[in-house]
């Protein structure tokens, strides 16, 4: 089984939204291997629930994963036993690899990962903003969960993943 983990800060907007659109996503289904993901926060609080706007959104599709999430902060167990760990800003990808160096081969910021827009690599905090900037950053997450299907479909990501 391939695991993936999603990192954001405080791991109440991106990342558990990733972590829900990665594992709703029917491309899953057609998958030769068994993957999931899931998330945690480099600075988060643990227990807090997803946030408002991101439940409300994700409901909206049908998807109520978030309902239930409550936020994780980034433990060596949790980043030791993913395979592949995608965070949403090159200052988290700093913040992660720091502490623990050994995770550098395995981690890469989402965009990088799908090599979308190399000049801004960050997907932007919505926290503290209106449905429509926490609109726009799903919209964001979504395409690179969409690319990331793309290449777990070419089975480029699976060699070499513990599985």
């Amino acid at each position: 089984m391939l695991k993936i983990l999603f990192v954001c800060t405080g791991n109440t907007c991106r990342s558990p939204m990733a972590e829900a659109l990665f594992n709703n996503d029917p491309v899953l289904e057609h998958l030769p291997y068994k993957v999931v993901a899931s998330s945690a926060g480099i600075s988060a609080v643990k227990g807090e629930k997803a946030s408002l706007q991101a439940r409300r959104l994700l409901r909206e599709e049908g998807i109520t994963d978030l309902e239930k999430h409550f936020s994780r902060s980034v433990t060596k167990e949790i980043v030791d036993d993913a395979d592949i760990i995608l965070v949403m800003t090159g200052e988290q990808l700093q913040g992660l690899t720091a502490p623990f160096p050994h995770l550098s081969a395995k981690t890469f910021t989402l965009k990088g990962f799908v090599s979308l827009d190399r000049e801004n690599p960050d997907i932007g905090d919505p926290l503290g903003g209106d449905l429509e900037k926490y609109r726009e950053v799903l919209e964001e997450i979504r395409s690179c969960i969409k690319k990331v299907m793309v290449k777990l479909m070419k089975g480029r990501e699976r060699k070499g993943c513990g599985e």
